[in-house]
């Protein structure tokens, strides 16, 4: 580390110089240097941009003073001690008095330390305020001491550029010369203040090294300075100077980049004196609160305070520059012994749109900007991303990136109206086009942990991207807006399938997870939390971060899972303190305090134990407007909702209440607050203030986003609305509902070869896609948008760039739906050489496939000239899986599977689809004629279809609602002769019946006591796309026609809770819709690989509309891995949330008989259930 030789002088003045001798402190460097506790009482810094210096106080004392700006940190404590000369009892105001710190003025940043001594013997009252046009802190001191005789001493512990470390002091009398090195100097005065006859005059000093040879150590030993040094160099160094006649006094403690100019800063605050500096002060303060709203009385002083902190953390070169607070969190380290990386006095993308959001709140949209331009035209980088935090230059910081920091600006560039073309072009395109090549998946989310789907960036993510096609709309680019809306629409529609379990240990197991790691939050992953908190189930810890879906605009209030992951968040997170509820970030939170008082990080590994957030209670406040009546409300820009009435908003003032009830004396409102009323009697005072339940930790305080938090939910309260939701994203999804799921067609290029792409090359994509729709292509800088022809064809020609990359292609119909589709384009080679080994061992085979572990190696003997595979990993599309020449007339291609799937595949030989002539299994299997099939290992088939005589009862059914004779074959169990019997009613009939042996499969189950016997009722189509494309006239006809046929003929239960409707694939989507349709005739719904898609999901839009506690079902729905699960996990998820009981299974297999037969089984079990 480069050393710091900073010269750090005491000016004293007033009283005749005397001489001594040049003399250099011993024991070098010191002991190790820290940073005072993080919990402040109050904060100050001037109106004015001419005056560069920022204080903080805590724990009676001066502490971290920021010069030349609001990331740089230059003290870590000024403090009075006071000494008996009789008994020499040393007494410092940091450790030995009780403290109390008053708000002087509601209007101005000025705090008032009032330090009494627990002994009784003294009482030290100071005042601050800075000098508006210099980079001056002036400090008035009374001094009261019960015994005259009392000594005071002045005891400085300078800590220049953000480390304690490598600093140097001299102490300069009368005209003794002085030197610096490096770029910053602080410069001490002492001086008779006000009208007091007693002058204040230093007659002892010395320098030293922390904790060996400073004075305060001297003071200990003989309670004295008996000896005085006059330098200390490159180290941890502190000032003592004894003050004569100390009565009433001002400190001027004045920065500058030498100390020429530091001491001349002195003396121009010097002869402004305090008064004036003072009045002036406190007048920039006030002009300023008197632009501020008023709010209800009781809320008023604190939201003053809030605004005025948030105001005095920007800095003031750096216009924007809002740093997250002006304190180092527990010291930030084992030590400050270098630079910990700036603390919280940096700059967060997420800490600032929360401060935006509270300007505009305000009302100070040019402060809001001014945010929003730092982030753009210092923060950005060229990729469009976003650091974690930086210094006021943009650089340094933390190093990771999370992805709600990139799509914060995007907002803020919405609800600012930022729509013009240089900041869509520059900022706003290139944070889109970053957010859609990057996310979902995160990094680090929000609490700065951990890599994954998190529900709250992933808010942020679809909010940002929804306001980033508004405004690229507004600049023309079609092509763009199609693509970030796809996106949005299409993380909009998944975030429940990523985020939420549905076989969670807390209530019924369906609720929101605080992050799953690869977006399956029912796998059973376990997840290691940070701060050596733990290794637990992902399902097991949740935050409330799925909120921000309501704040943002995605979700309304009353979603089902929203409310019922409520009630988790209640039971594991939500502590009631004295002073209100509090939430912790999430369960088992290691970021704060031990119990027994140590501070987080007190090993040096980042262990602790987290407490509670103060701004949580407001983001619940804020939820709890959402949810006083919003959701039908109408949002446009600048319209005010309805307001609610105070009695529905009574909850959120609590909120409110509760974040008022948390700030300290000197309103300032904490990261944390402790959350237990058991408090440690031996906490760390170097680091944490005092303990109590329901007010603050040692953590951030103040902290910018809690006190934006404040005012935003003060506000919001006032206005009976949330007025940080964006618009055009509520009324996207909550207004409209999410947009369903289209899909397109490519019939060309193939996968392979837009992958073997080369720079410069130029290209075609063809396909179909619904009639008149809009398709955007998007290939880096290239934007194109075609609209599709009346036959449903379109075509996009673009160019290669010159490396590889992604291009994106999007879909949106005349009706609203949307789809996007990544492609992988350029960058690979057109095949991967096989191994001497592989190709050895494809020589000598006789069979294909050849199985090893998850490996299969497909081979194909005889002459061609391509020879391709086409199967259920491709869906049957010819995806560029081309096996490679490995010898004269053999050709072979190695790919992975899962060791439980089963597959049915084909070759493509030169454009001829033919199973694999080398391997025996082979099936028709009632999808794509005769294919071939393999098992892996691990592959389990059904034990339930054993051969078993079965009798049916078959009849052609005339229907007089579709016209024509319809077979209908019958299952009666010989127990449903006499007793009364359940009906499952099959669509696809026969192919349940030869295919899948659904027959067999209930016999065996009934033999196996896994269920009771039940009646089949197999019934056949005639047109079979056109019945059973959710068709409302077969609908009627199963439930109006063959329903009473079977009721009147078979010994049946004659109510709803007693018929299931069951069907794969289109009779699955068709099974669905008989059920929703008639919800009178059936209870009980399955689906088998079902068809959501049909129509742009029109189907799953009816479910979504569903209300269990109207109408009663129960579900069973499964698919295949190489299907595209998506919809049906997205389906699964949404009726748990609604709280119906819902099974659902997935296996490795494609679409095929053979897969639904094997999980009939499950079917039968779970429609039956209760």
């Amino acid at each position: 580390m480069k050393k710091k030789l900073l010269f750090l002088p005491f000016a004293i003045c007033l009283f005749t110089c005397v001489s001594f001798a040049q003399t250099l402190a011993p024991g070098a460097p010191g002991k190790d240097a820290q940073w005072a506790s993080a919990g402040k009482q109050g904060i100050g810094t001037s109106t004015t941009l001419e005056s560069k210096i920022w204080f903080t106080l805590q724990g009676g004392a001066l502490t971290e003073v920021y010069y030349p700006d609001v990331t740089v940190a230059n003290v870590h404590k000024l403090e009075f001690v006071v000494v008996n000369p009789k008994t020499k009892k040393v007494e410092t105001e940091t450790g030995d008095a009780n403290h109390q710190i008053k708000v002087l003025r509601p209007d101005s940043l000025t705090f008032q330390q009032i330090n009494t001594a627990k002994s009784g013997a003294w009482k030290i009252t100071k005042t601050y305020t800075t000098d508006v046009e210099r980079d001056s802190v002036l400090i008035d001191v009374k001094f009261e001491p019960k015994n005259k005789d009392l000594n005071l001493y002045v005891y400085y512990d300078p800590s220049l550029g953000n480390t304690g470390m490598g600093d140097s002091a001299k102490l300069g009398l009368g005209f003794t010369e002085n030197f610096e090195k490096g770029g910053k100097s602080s410069y001490l005065h002492i001086e008779n203040s006000f009208v007091d006859a007693d002058k204040a005059v230093i007659k002892e000093w010395t320098n030293g090294y922390y904790q060996v040879s400073d004075g305060l150590e001297q003071l200990r030993q003989y309670g004295k300075i008996v000896t005085q040094y006059s330098e200390a160099t490159n180290g941890n160094v502190a000032q003592l100077a004894k003050i004569e006649k100390p009565s009433r006094f001002t400190i001027i403690l004045s920065f500058a980049d030498n100390y020429i100019r530091a001491k001349q800063t002195t003396s121009d605050s010097k002869n402004k004196g305090f008064v004036k500096c003072l009045a002036e002060y406190e007048k920039g303060w006030s002009d300023y609160v008197k632009t501020l709203r008023q709010v209800a009385p009781k809320y008023q002083a604190q939201f003053n305070m809030a605004a005025m902190v948030l105001k005095a953390q920007e800095d003031k070169t750096v216009r924007g520059a809002n740093v997250a607070s002006l304190t180092i969190p527990w010291g930030g380290g084992v030590n400050a012994n270098g630079d910990v990386g700036g603390g919280y006095h940096l700059i967060w993308s997420r800490d600032l749109y929360h401060v935006v959001t509270a300007y505009m709140a305000l009302g100070d949209l040019a402060a809001a900007n001014r945010a929003l331009n730092f982030l753009f035209n210092i923060q950005q980088k060229p990729d469009g991303s976003f650091p974690q935090n930086s210094q006021i230059d943009g650089k340094g910081g933390w190093g990771s990136l999370q992805l709600d920091e990139v799509a914060y600006p995007l907002i803020m560039a919405y609800q600012l109206k930022r729509f013009d073309k240089k900041t869509y072009e520059n900022h706003v395109k290139r944070a889109a086009d970053f957010l859609v090549k990057t996310g979902p998946k995160t990094p680090q989310e929000r609490w700065e942990e951990k890599s994954g789907y998190s529900p709250s960036t992933i808010a942020a993510e679809i909010a940002g991207l929804v306001c980033a096609a508004d405004i690229a709309k507004k600049n023309g680019d079609e092509a763009s807006a199609t693509i970030y809306l796809a996106t949005a629409d299409d993380w909009a529609r998944n975030v429940d399938r990523w985020t939420a379990t549905t076989t969670g240990k807390y209530g019924d197991g369906n609720y929101y997870l605080r992050l799953t790691e690869n977006g399956t939050p029912d796998a059973g992953e376990k997840t290691v939390l940070n701060n050596n908190a733990g290794t637990f189930l992902e399902s097991e810890i949740v935050d409330a971060g799925f909120l921000e879906l309501v704040r943002l605009g995605i979700k309304p209030p009353d979603d089902p899972l929203i409310v019922k992951s409520l009630k988790i968040i209640d039971e594991k997170i939500k502590v009631n303190t004295p002073n209100g509820e509090a939430f912790y970030r999430y369960n088992n939170d290691g970021y704060g305090e031990m119990d027994d008082g140590r501070r987080w990080n007190w090993d040096g590994k980042y262990t602790g134990k987290g407490r509670l957030w103060a701004l949580l209670s407001g983001e619940r406040g804020q939820f709890e407007i959402a949810e006083c009546g919003m959701r039908n409300a109408e949002l446009k820009n600048n319209d005010r909702r309805p307001k609610t009435e105070d009695r529905c908003l009574s909850k959120a003032k609590a909120r409110l209440d509760a974040m008022l009830n948390f700030a300290n004396e000197g309103l300032m409102i904490p990261e944390q607050v402790w959350d237990k009323a058991d408090v440690p009697k031996n906490i760390d005072k170097q680091f944490i203030p005092e303990l109590k339940f329901g007010e603050g930790t040692g953590s951030a305080t103040p902290l910018a986003w809690s006190m934006a938090q404040f005012i935003r939910l003060a506000v919001n309260l006032q206005e009976g609305r949330n007025i940080d939701t964006p618009a055009v994203v509520y009324n996207r999804f909550v207004k409209n509902g999410i947009p369903g799921q289209t899909g397109f067609n490519i019939s060309s290029p193939d996968p392979n070869s837009l992958a073997t792409l080369k720079a410069g090359e130029v290209f075609t994509v063809k396909g179909q896609a619904a009639p008149n729709s809009i398709i955007a292509a998007v290939l880096d800088d290239q934007r194109q948008s075609v609209k599709v022809s009346g036959d449903g064809k379109f075509s996009v020609t673009m160019k290669m760039s010159a490396s590889e990359t992604v291009g994106y292609l999007a879909i949106q119909t005349a009706d609203g739906a949307t789809f996007i589709s990544p492609n992988k384009i350029g960058g690979s080679k057109k095949e991967e050489i096989l191994s001497a080994e592989i190709i050895e061992k494809v020589k000598n085979s006789k069979q294909s496939p050849l199985i090893e572990g998850n490996k299969t190696i497909f081979i194909y003997r005889g002459a061609a000239k391509r020879v391709q595979l086409a199967g259920d990993f491709t869906g049957w599309q010819p995806r560029g899986a081309v096996l490679q020449d490995v010898g004269e007339n053999l050709k072979a291609a190695i790919m992975e599977f899962p060791s439980t799937a089963r597959i049915e595949y084909k070759f493509i030989i030169d454009e001829n689809w033919i199973p694999d002539p080398m391997n025996p299994n082979k099936i028709d299997n009632g999808v794509g004629s005769e294919n071939s099939f393999f098992t892996m290992p691990e592959y389990k088939p059904t034990s339930w279809d054993k051969d078993s005589d079965t009798f049916l009862d078959n009849t052609d059914f005339k229907s007089e609602i579709l016209g024509g004779i319809r077979l209908v074959q019958t299952y009666v169990p010989s127990e449903c002769v006499k007793n009364a019997c359940p009906v499952l009613y099959f669509q696809d009939g026969t192919d349940y019946i030869k295919r899948s042996k659904a027959v067999q499969v209930q016999q065996s189950l009934v033999k196996a006591n896994k269920i009771k016997p039940f009646i089949m009722v197999f019934v056949d189509p005639k047109e079979r796309t056109k019945e059973y494309w959710a068709s409302d006239d077969y609908a009627k006809f199963l439930a109006t026609e063959i329903v009473p046929a079977i009721d009147a003929k078979y010994n049946t239960i004659k109510s709803r809770d007693g018929r299931a409707v069951l069907g794969a694939s289109l009779g699955g989507i068709t099974s669905v819709w008989v059920g929703l349709k008639y919800p009178e005739v059936f209870l009980r719904i399955g689906g088998q690989s079902s068809s959501f898609w049909i129509d742009n999901e029109r189907v799953v839009k009816e479910l979504s509309k569903l209300d269990a506690s109207k109408t009663k079902f129960r579900f069973y729905f499964d698919d295949g891995g190489f299907e595209g699960v998506d919809d049906s996990r997205r389906v699964n998820v949404m009726l748990r949330g609604k709280g119906f009981p819902v099974t659902y299974r997935e296996e490795f297999t494609g679409h095929n008989w053979t897969s639904w037969g094997d999980r009939l089984a499950d079917a039968f079990i779970a429609l039956w259930k209760n």
